[in-house]
């Protein structure tokens, strides 16, 4: 017990140095970015579900522009202005989809052809080559980022994306925290997940001679931005049976032998945030097995004029755990962490008292960091690291 007091004052201690004008480490680094955009109660790529109409401001950036000039020239249907726009959400300030028109349920929001899609490995060895998002990461860069002769013809794209962190649409996933923001994190199996995707990151840098700090920005990229899209090998066929939805519209795959995945990029339909409640809408292929296949929305339940649109991430299986190290962002409310937490396993923590801080103690530091000033924007890590471990350990009164 003693051994415990001692570890929650010096968490508590550490919170305080960190508060501090001159903490060191990302969350003093990213003070520019706009404080709205790095709330820690699921904004960002997590926006959360309400139920009235969202307000937002249609994206006339020259790139954004650029971009759905070239997809309506490529055939791509229900972009810009037709069912669905990009916006700028008018309170997190994030870009999202937003309908432009009442959509039906079960109805084709918007299509993008795969031919526009960036694939980060080769569709042939079954995404074999790229087996992490740091892979993913690195083909990205040697693909098309630095890649002289194909960054021209996908510049339509790539123009549109975060270039650095500096950029006020980029959300810190927790591999971009210092030591001391990763050790409060406390739980083990998303820790071992970061170290991972750190080592990762550092020995595949010095393997194939890419600047670290650039292939950290562009696994990033990968995980935050990239749809898995699942492959059959010579023995396995795709068919319909093996894709179901569930009572919320979101898709469930059956696990079936053969089945690989590439990860893909998808202009337009990567900007769709998420909802571990109630998304309105879903990720999913029309024509797969035709030359010209097509990436696409569809409703899960009809959709008024001026909603946000919103999907489950990896069809909603995920806990808090995979939505913030993948995302950077931690939902308000996530089911799935219950259950995971009643599984165990691994690198879980099998009760509340397994932590050295209660939810009380943890959701009183983070809203004594909400009350404060909107211009102070050292504080939003540590948002991010309290309303992780407060998830975690709500979840357990569901148990």
């Amino acid at each position: 017990m003693r051994q415990v007091l001692l570890v929650f004052v010096a968490v508590q201690a550490l919170l305080l140095l960190l508060l501090s004008p001159s903490a060191e480490g990302l969350a003093a680094k990213s003070s520019k970015k706009s404080k709205k955009l790095a709330s820690a109660g699921g904004k960002g790529f997590g926006a959360s579900s309400s139920g009235a109409a969202l307000l937002h401001t249609p994206d006339d950036s020259e790139s954004t522009q650029k971009l759905l000039q070239f997809l309506k020239s490529q055939k791509a249907k229900g972009v810009d202005q037709g069912v669905a726009e990009i916006g700028i959400h008018d309170k997190t300030g994030q870009r999202g989809l937003f309908a432009t028109t009442n959509i039906k349920k079960d109805q084709i929001i918007c299509m993008i052809p795969s031919d526009v899609a960036l694939a980060l490995s080769d569709p042939a060895k079954l995404g074999k080559d790229a087996p992490t998002f740091a892979h993913g990461g690195a083909n990205f860069l040697n693909m098309y980022w630095n890649n002289a002769e194909r960054r021209p013809l996908w510049s339509f794209y790539l123009d549109t994306l975060p270039s650095d962190a500096k950029s006020p649409y980029f959300d810190a996933t927790p591999d971009f925290f210092s030591q001391e923001e990763i050790e409060l994190l406390e739980f083990p199996r998303l820790l071992d997940n970061i170290r991972k995707r750190q080592h990762d990151i550092e020995s595949l840098a010095a393997e194939q001679g890419l600047d670290q700090d650039q292939l950290q920005f562009a696994t990033w990229l990968v995980s935050s931005r990239a749809f898995n899209i699942n492959l059959a090998d010579d023995n396995t066929q795709n068919t319909p049976e093996e894709e179901q939805y569930d009572e919320r519209g979101q898709v469930v795959t059956k696990a079936g032998a053969g089945l690989n995945s590439i990860r893909v990029m998808v202009p337009f339909l990567d900007l769709c945030n998420h909802d571990s409640v109630a998304p309105n809408c879903r990720f999913t292929m029309i024509d797969a097995d035709k030359d010209e296949a097509w990436f696409a929305l569809e409703a899960n339940r009809p959709i008024p004029a001026g909603r946000e649109l919103q999907m489950a991430y990896r069809s909603g299986i995920y806990s808090s755990v995979e939505l913030f190290l993948n995302y950077g962002f931690v939902p308000e409310e996530n089911k799935v962490d219950a259950y995971m937490l009643r599984k165990g396993g691994e690198g879980v923590i099998a009760s509340a008292d397994g932590w050295t801080t209660t939810l009380e103690e943890d959701q009183s530091m983070l809203e004594m960091l909400q009350s404060k000033s909107d211009d102070d924007n050292n504080n939003d890590v540590l948002k991010k690291i309290l309303a992780f471990r407060s998830n975690m350990k709500k979840a357990y009164q569901d148990l």
